[in-house]
């Protein structure tokens, strides 16, 4: 017997097909950003996978939040290492 429903990665490529019809509404700068969280998404597929959430959705947006969080400690270590009060010298 199949299987009667989709796997996570199943599921994810089949949603992001669905978010990249927004894709032509926006401009061109968050189009790059639409792309690049949703291809962060399903490159981290395997990871939510191992997460079953009743909601898959949760899942997806938590692997963005997940991707977005580094970004952002990234940017900030990158002032505070540049910063005059922090730096020695």
């Amino acid at each position: 017997m199949g299987r009667s429903t989709l796997t996570f990665r199943q599921w994810l490529n089949a949603e992001v097909q669905e978010w990249m019809k927004m894709k032509i509404m926006l401009p061109q700068e968050e189009r790059k950003a639409l792309k690049e969280l949703l291809d962060v998404a399903q490159t981290r597929s395997d990871a939510g996978s191992t997460v079953p959430r009743p909601l898959p959705t949760d899942t997806m947006f938590m692997l963005m939040l997940v991707h977005l969080k580094a970004k952002v400690d990234e940017l900030e270590e990158g002032i505070v290492s540049k910063s005059p009060i922090t730096s020695k010298g």
